[in-house]
């Protein structure tokens, strides 16, 4: 029984080092220029219109001058036309919408942020690592790797914890 878990084990380390996590590198025959930028000329065209009734977009990546400051004298004089208590509402307003869209922001950018690291947390990688490297100390045995097995085992779990705290 000890010796089919100690195959099972070396198995289970071999598959993990299959070449497909083997790097890859280029070929001699790649230009060696293949990572620099290609410039590309673009037009310029307006975001948007000055008229209300008809809008056009664009998908260049140019920046686009808007009338900024008409919207600004808009914005500028319907406040002060405002009374004190208005005012007081519209400031509260805006503080509310602020913090909503920051506390959105937050947790939006730590999700991308896993996602574009390929979809795994850290902490649930450290997690699996550990937990594998206890369960093939326990399935060693003796007592020198039952001892390695149950601590790595807990060290994966508090990580496991700590992943799931944070979801």
């Amino acid at each position: 029984m000890k010796y089919i878990s100690v195959v099972i084990s070396i198995v289970v380390l071999a598959s993990c080092s299959s070449p497909k996590y083997a790097a890859h590198f280029p070929s001699s025959n790649v230009d060696p220029n293949y990572h620099t930028a290609k410039v590309v000329q673009v037009e310029t065209v307006p975001a948007a219109t000055t008229e209300n009734a008809v809008l056009t977009a664009s998908v260049n990546t140019a920046s686009v001058a808007l009338p900024a400051e008409e919207v600004r004298k808009q914005v500028k004089d319907a406040y002060a036309k405002l009374s004190k208590e208005q005012k007081k509402e519209v400031r509260q307003l805006l503080k509310k919408e602020i913090k909503a869209i920051a506390k959105s922001s937050k947790k939006d950018a730590s999700v991308t942020a896993t996602m574009a690291r390929g979809g795994m947390d850290h902490d649930l990688k450290l997690a699996a690592i550990f937990g594998a490297v206890g369960l093939v100390g326990l399935l060693i045995g003796g007592n020198v790797f039952t001892v390695i097995g149950a601590i790595a085992m807990i060290i994966g779990v508090v990580f496991f914890v700590k992943w799931l705290m944070r979801q």
